[in-house]
């Protein structure tokens, strides 16, 4: 019985992934056996399968062998990374708090710490104690009329994240969710967390307002770019980079939120065609499909300022050699949200980013 619900889940697999080809093969005007025969030749060489061939767009007919071949295993993906990124320094970023220090104390652009709230362990921005509700009422006082967020402190994914303007209603001190109709007290706000509290604790951080260029895409949302850095020898640089759009409503931009990513031109800054991974194969949105603002073709200001921020954050991050960053721009300039050391190689097709150089790089080491 357990080998035949194998054999009957295998064989639905196999036709879902068929159906998917030959409705690609219409949306690219190739045939079918042309796909599938381009498919197995690229399996063979890197152990690229199917679904990472359909999201990466491999069936474009412009789109070069060489390019296709660009893209790396997920084995050759994380064994660069044991190189490039040893293990045991991965935790310096793993943890929100000790990577909000590195951070600041690097002088890298990022949100203002509010405070780290743990029963025990918690402490405010000025070093006094965070552990309890009434003393996190106390310090959110000096907030009010101020967009705060929250964040689990080992959170993905926009996992835990919570956002909302603080003030007073008679006295007593409340918060306003950025993207819910009601008012909540404080006891509610940390009811959501209570177990995350005992456990982890809770980041408290500034919100960040977002720069009107990047706004644009979609309001309601702080709309980042996933920037690919890697470091050679001496030298620091961008071999990729996307920028990902939240939908109507929602305050993250992340794929698990139905967010649309979209690759952006590393020489000009300009957005490509979007798509969200609720889909294995590429939307091709030239525009928001939720309310119709542009994207395709919009050129992202401050883009030099944008690179700059990205390298000297890889070239200041100590025995890392390679990281995926978020970074927000902000009327201020570019700020970096999150360093992630061990970032989601899928992303490599969403980004149309060549992901060979990361590879390369290890086997120089």
């Amino acid at each position: 019985m357990y080998m035949s619900s194998i054999k009957v889940t295998g064989f639905k697999k196999l036709q879902r992934t068929l159906a998917l080809i030959k409705l690609e093969s219409q949306r690219k005007k190739r045939s079918s056996a042309a796909i599938i025969v381009e498919m197995i030749r690229l399996y063979l060489k890197n152990s690229i399968g199917p679904n990472y061939y359909l999201q990466a767009g491999m069936a474009e007919k412009n789109m070069s062998w060489d390019y296709k071949c660009s893209h790396i295993s997920d084995k050759d993906y994380h064994a660069a990374l044991d190189k490039l990124n040893p293990r045991p320094y991965r935790k310096i970023t793993q943890h929100k708090l000790s990577e909000k220090s590195f951070l600041q104390f690097s002088h890298i652009p990022c949100a203002k710490l509010i405070g780290f709230l743990e029963p025990v362990k918690g402490f405010d921005v000025d070093g006094n104690h965070l552990t309890n509700e009434q003393q996190l009422i106390d310090l959110l006082g000096n907030y009010i009329n101020e967009a705060i967020c929250i964040k689990i402190p080992e959170g993905y994914g926009g996992k835990g994240f919570f956002a909302g303007t603080v003030f007073l209603d008679n006295d007593t001190l409340k918060i306003k969710a950025l993207n819910e109709e009601k008012s909540l007290t404080i006891s509610q706000v940390l009811d959501r967390y209570r177990t995350v509290i005992a456990t982890e604790g809770l980041l408290f951080e500034s919100f960040i307002e977002q720069h009107p260029s990047f706004a644009q895409f979609n309001q309601s949302s702080v709309n980042t770019l996933r920037i690919w850095v890697l470091q050679t020898a001496d030298k620091v640089e961008v071999i990729g980079t996307y920028i990902r759009i939240g939908r109507a409503g929602k305050l993250t931009d992340n794929a698990g939120s139905g967010g649309i990513m979209c690759p952006v031109n590393l020489m000009t800054g300009v957005v490509d065609k979007g798509l969200t991974t609720s889909v294995p194969f590429r939307d091709d949105f030239e525009k928001h499909p939720d309310h119709q603002a542009q994207i395709y073709g919009v050129k992202l200001p401050f883009w030099d300022d944008i690179l700059s921020c990205a390298t000297e954050t890889l070239r200041k991050l100590p025995y890392t050699k390679f990281v995926g960053l978020d970074l927000a721009m902000t009327t201020e300039g570019p700020l970096i949200i999150e360093v992630n050391v061990c970032p989601d190689k899928n992303g490599a097709a969403s980004g149309m980013i060549s992901s060979s150089p990361i590879k390369n790089a290890a086997n120089l080491l």
